[in-house]
């Protein structure tokens, strides 16, 4: 059997640790290129919650005017249909009106004959009375 450092596993190589630089020591170029690529993809999840957020508010604007169109819609919908109902009411008030005056023309046309009738009726009532016929 191989010999292994305690704690370390079989087929993997010890764990590298991080010396302690000196004050003053010059980062090296791993270093440097480690703390670009971190940097790198932190503006790049900044970039992208960046770009969400403008999708979202976009979103936002785009519902509150349709929101706001449809409210309108509503509104001018509703109006007609005031309308529509206020004209019907118009129409038909005029045609109750129209009946109203033709029945009450009928009704004085009916009483102009029963008069007629009745004051033909007296005048042969009085004349068969009075022996004329």
């Amino acid at each position: 059997m191989q010999s292994q450092a305690p704690g370390s596993e079989q087929g993997r190589a010890p764990a590298k640790r991080k010396q302690k630089r000196p004050a003053g020591h010059e980062e090296t170029d791993d270093d440097e290129r480690s703390r670009k690529t971190q940097a790198g993809g932190t503006s790049a999840v900044r970039g992208l919650l960046r770009d969400f957020l403008e999708q979202q508010l976009r979103l936002d604007v785009q519902r509150q005017e349709m929101m706001e169109r449809q409210a309108r819609e509503r509104l001018f919908f509703e109006e007609q249909w005031r309308q529509s109902i206020q004209r019907m009411e118009r129409e038909r008030l005029m045609l109750e009106q129209a009946w109203v005056e033709r029945e009450e023309q009928r009704r004085m046309r009916e009483e102009a004959r029963a008069e007629r009738r009745d004051a033909i009726l007296t005048s042969l009532l009085t004349r068969l009375l009075q022996g004329d016929l």
